[in-house]
């Protein structure tokens, strides 16, 4: 990774611009009235690819809302969810509530892309649409989608109600990072269209009272009450993961889970969105390790609005847990006792996505997402133990942040694996100013303190952390190759104790016996956690 050297001021970025916009709010800074919603969740397409957990997501975001006290909820799950049923379903939530209530519209689902209908309306020439359980290339069913228009139509035959639109789909782009073969991904929720030779919706009007609601071409971002939050920043293709064992995806996981109160990041009751901005961004970007990367825009009557969220932690979702598999199975003893060692913490995969696999022959570990996160260093059994101490370790420092204030996390270049002797910056900003230690936790489980720089500061001043002031780290790609793993801990007051075990700990693998305390000392000390990974390979 190399050898550090920090930048105290100025900012830089490394996110996209806001392009694709995949989820939408509408609210006012008002919590009167009914919540009322309509969710979608599709996996099961009759003529293109199915998925595997848009359904998981709807039903997730229904019992998160029901438990918030959304009482008039339609759940519409694969066949149920045709175009009729969906404009139906809309506008009998419109017809049932007041002026001051709130609709919630969710979709989880196949997004894609065709060419614009009114040329000029679409900056890159292309409309964007969600397509539904029975769509089809071919007329009739390509009848079965929903066009931005018909989605500008259903919200603004709202009228001057407040609407929340969630759509974890996605519609153009490409993946940050290549996939490694010897990993079998769940899928992405992006279906190319070729041209429609015979077009229903061409000849097919909206129900009447949607019909006159928007206009062709309709920009929803010119909207003072609209908020857009993007399930990635433009470019990127959404994937489908593991959660809690799960297929998912990752803005609804995060959505949900917002709600439920995690996001309601200073306790008051209420999210802010300021505060879901910042939850969604991090939880989204550390859950799939920096593929996807969600973006946000705030209109100028949205900015003071508040969500509601769920009144104490009523669900207990541990995702914290690690599965393991192996090219072979003269590997099966050593992932067993990994398991027994771990307490449980670990559990052996037979078939099936694991979070971590490790090729045998060739000495490498890779996760689930196809990305290489130790490139040739685990010839051995001890070496691959070491790399699954390391992602424990992970996984519940990834637990403990999500019920911490986030610290966001950039990269510089943003995609791809960085070659080696290529520089790079990572930036780790946090919302308030305090006390950090920061550390790398390297590919092959070694640990590396960061702040303070015993050689660089040996006083072990370098401890401050500025409120919105990224500190950056510049660094070199180098040994061990795979991921890397920046992780900052602030706290209020000064962690002498931590940064003394860190210190301690500077320069070796990571011990399972140490990760309790390790980990109960963090809890105790850290008001926020950023978590920010680096891929790496060989030259050439």
């Amino acid at each position: 990774m190399g050898i550090p050297f920090r930048m105290r001021t100025g900012q830089w970025l490394a996110h996209g611009s806001l392009g694709l916009v995949c989820l939408l709010l509408f609210a006012v800074p008002s919590m009167a009235g009914e919540w009322r919603a309509l969710v979608i969740g599709i996996d099961a397409y009759e003529h293109v690819s199915p998925l595997k957990g848009a359904v998981n997501d709807g039903r997730d975001i229904a019992e998160t809302l029901e438990a918030a006290g959304v009482r008039d909820l339609t759940a519409l799950y694969d066949g149920e969810a045709t175009r009729a049923a969906v404009l139906s379903s809309w506008q009998g939530l419109i017809s049932r509530s007041g002026p001051e209530d709130v609709l919630v519209l969710s979709y989880a689902g196949h997004g894609a892309q065709e060419p614009e209908w009114l040329a000029g309306s679409e900056e890159d020439g292309f409309d964007e649409v969600f397509l539904l359980a029975g769509f089809d290339v071919a007329a009739p069913g390509n009848g079965e989608r929903l066009r931005d228009d018909d989605v500008a139509a259903m919200l603004r035959a709202a009228g001057g109600r407040s609407v929340l639109v969630l759509a974890d789909s996605c519609h153009s782009g490409t993946m940050t990072r290549s996939i490694d073969p010897r990993i079998k991904r769940l899928g992405t929720r992006l279906v190319g269209l070729p041209p429609f030779e015979d077009d229903v919706l061409r000849s097919t009007p909206l129900p009447p009272g949607l019909a006159q609601a928007g206009a062709p071409g309709e920009d929803l971002e010119d909207l003072d009450n609209v908020i857009y939050v993007g399930a990635t920043v433009d470019g990127q293709v959404i994937p489908e993961l593991l959660i809690g064992g799960k297929p998912r995806g990752a803005l609804s996981w995060a959505f949900a889970r917002g709600v439920e109160g995690r996001a309601d990041l200073d306790r008051d009751g209420g999210i802010s969105m300021a505060e879901l901005s910042r939850f969604l961004k991090e939880t989204v970007r550390v859950a799939t390790e920096g593929r996807q990367s969600p973006s946000l825009s705030i209109g100028g009557e949205t900015r003071a609005a508040v969500l509601p969220r769920v009144d104490g932690a009523i669900f207990d979702r541990s995702t914290n847990g690690l599965t393991l598999a192996a090219s072979t199975g003269t590997a099966d003893p050593l992932l067993e006792s990994l398991s027994l060692k771990h307490q449980g913490r670990v559990k052996v995969m037979g078939e099936g996505n694991a979070d971590l696999f490790w090729d045998v022959e060739e000495g490498d570990v890779l996760t689930k997402f196809g990305d290489v996160v130790l490139k040739g260093g685990a010839g051995n059994a001890d070496r691959f133990s070491e790399v699954v101490t390391k992602w424990v370790f992970l996984s519940d420092l990834y637990a403990l942040s999500r019920d911490r204030q986030p610290i966001e996390g950039t990269l510089q270049p943003a995609v791809g694996h960085i070659p080696e002797g290529s520089p790079f910056k990572v930036g780790l900003t946090s919302a308030q100013e305090g006390y950090m230690a920061v550390f790398a936790l390297e590919a092959d489980g070694t640990l590396r303190v960061l702040a303070p720089d015993r050689i660089a500061d040996p006083l072990g001043k370098d401890t401050s952390v500025e409120a919105g002031n990224p500190y950056v780290l510049n660094l070199r790609a180098a040994l061990p190759f795979g991921a890397d793993h920046i992780v900052m801990v602030r706290s209020s007051n000064p962690m002498p104790r931590l940064v003394g075990v860190l210190s301690a700990l500077d320069g070796w693998p990571l011990s399972a016996d140490l990760l309790p305390q390790m980990l109960k000392l963090i809890d105790q000390t850290a008001d926020a956690i950023g978590i920010a990974a680096v891929y790496t390979e060989p030259a050439g």
